[in-house]
């Protein structure tokens, strides 16, 4: 951290430094960069092989709701998510749920049938367990990564206590 010294006080402060975001290129073009920009957060731009973005060690990969449709069809984004694995932290984020219905037998959806839709959402969440979030559009898509480069990682705490079992618990941990 650099010092910097503050004339209103006798001492010097330490100057908080901005979280960086990595941005692949490719997302050069999304409103999410230009929002991020504005939000004074540090990003850099470069090719990432995993994810469009990290932010504190989370991968994060970014979807519209027709390019997770699209992605979803072709099963490109079955490749993505395995990519993703190789993160301890990931995230998949479905933006424009304002914009574009997720669950409609429409053209919109290109014909996919909106059970099809949530079951491919449940195998997100439970064979690859990545959580997902929807927003609204690009500016809730900043907020949220914004607040997530600014969150502190949790130290697991020193004090940890045994949970103690009961009789009957204890019988069946034996057996």
């Amino acid at each position: 951290m650099k010092e910097i010294f503050n004339i209103f006080s006798r001492g010097k402060i330490k100057e908080i430094k901005k979280p960086k975001i990595e941005i692949d290129y490719r997302e050069k073009n999304s409103l999410v960069v230009s929002e991020l920009n504005s939000l004074g957060l540090d990003i850099e731009m470069k090719e990432l092989k995993v994810a469009d973005y990290i932010v504190a060690g989370v991968a994060i990969e970014r979807k519209t709701v027709s390019d997770f449709i699209s992605s979803m069809k072709n099963r490109r984004l079955l490749r993505q998510l395995e990519e993703l694995q190789q993160y301890e932290s990931r995230l998949l984020i479905v933006e424009g749920t304002d914009e574009q219905e997720l669950y409609t037998d429409s053209e919109e959806n290109m014909g996919m049938n909106p059970n099809s839709i949530r079951g491919f959402l449940l195998s997100i969440l439970l064979n690859y367990r990545v959580p997902i979030i929807f927003t609204k559009n690009y500016e809730d898509t900043a907020k949220f990564i914004s607040v997530l480069s600014r969150k502190e990682p949790r130290e697991t705490p020193l004090n940890v206590t045994k949970k103690f079992r009961n009789k009957k618990e204890q019988a069946q941990y034996i057996l």
